[in-house]
């Protein structure tokens, strides 16, 4: 599959940490995972045993890797092309995180997500960038700017360079010519509001972004009561202003739409009205 845009990252002074040798994987460390992927995955999904089960093996793969491995520069190189390898198979930008590790399904929020994953288990520092089309990874090691670019298959972990850290430090430029690769605001234009520069985000406001994405997937279905609750959740773990600008355009669809009764409709704004006093959410129009 061909990618046609730049991969850009900023200069950070991260500190990275350069872990202890581990030859089984910490139960400690797994169950902390399992927690943090609980955040993506619908927890009445059937296969979430199975869904565990594959990133442990994972895990348990890697950790052999380690041990073979003499610096963390060929680890973390080993790290990222066996996950791409084991589990990221065929390029969705709206998959879910289900999808990715049932199917091999994933996007730029999914696939950067289980990178985020293995970088927590194995103690590396690391920052989630945000843009308003993409995420991708950002790490530095040993005094050298490097990136987790979970879109490309076979040189998503390369060295920065000076040049493309010049680009990102300016306001926003749409660098890297997304096209079919929208996967975070793939249709930001209804909002009309770009951010103007890049964002540092946690693994779980990540997480957020996912259910921005498939509120965004409910929406455009015209399944509003959804794509409110996805919207909703989504906030609970990222306020962002993204999030709210989401759930008031639901709301405004939900109001017009002459399908649902009266009564129905109140129900959801009275709804998004205690949401929105509960996190006091700003209400722009």
């Amino acid at each position: 599959m061909r990618r046609f845009y730049f991969i850009c990252v900023l200069l950070f002074s991260f500190a990275i940490s350069n872990g202890q040798e581990h030859i089984f994987a910490s139960k400690e460390r797994l169950n902390n995972i399992h927690d943090i992927l609980a955040l993506y995955i619908d927890s009445s999904n059937q296969n979430n045993e199975n869904i565990n089960n594959k990133v442990d093996k994972l895990i348990a793969k890697l950790e052999k890797a380690k041990t073979r491995r003499k610096s963390d520069y060929s680890f973390l190189r080993a790290l990222f092309y066996k996950t791409h390898n084991s589990i990221l198979k065929d390029y969705d930008r709206l998959a879910s995180m289900g999808e990715t590790l049932e199917k091999g399904s994933f996007g730029c929020v999914t696939g950067t997500a289980i990178y985020a994953l293995l970088l927590e288990h194995f103690g590396y520092e690391y920052k989630v960038i945000e843009l308003p089309n993409h995420v991708f990874i950002h790490l530095e090691l040993d005094n050298a700017s490097y990136i987790f670019e979970s879109t490309l298959a076979f040189d998503g972990f390369r060295r920065s360079n000076e040049a493309l850290d010049k680009i990102l430090k300016q306001r926003w430029i749409n660098n890297r010519r997304i096209t079919s690769l929208e996967t975070v605001g793939g249709w930001y234009d209804e909002f009309k509001v770009l951010p103007g520069n890049y964002t540092k985000i946690s693994i779980t406001e990540l997480a957020g972004l996912q259910y921005f994405n498939e509120s965004v997937i409910k929406y455009l279905e015209k399944d509003y009561p959804y794509a409110l609750e996805l919207a909703m959740k989504g906030y609970e773990l990222y306020e962002s202003e993204r999030h709210e600008k989401l759930m008031q355009l639901i709301i405004h669809k939900i109001l017009k739409n002459k399908e649902l009764k009266v009564q129905t409709k109140e129900g959801f704004v009275n709804r998004y009205v205690q949401f929105v006093k509960t996190k006091k959410l700003s209400q722009r129009k």
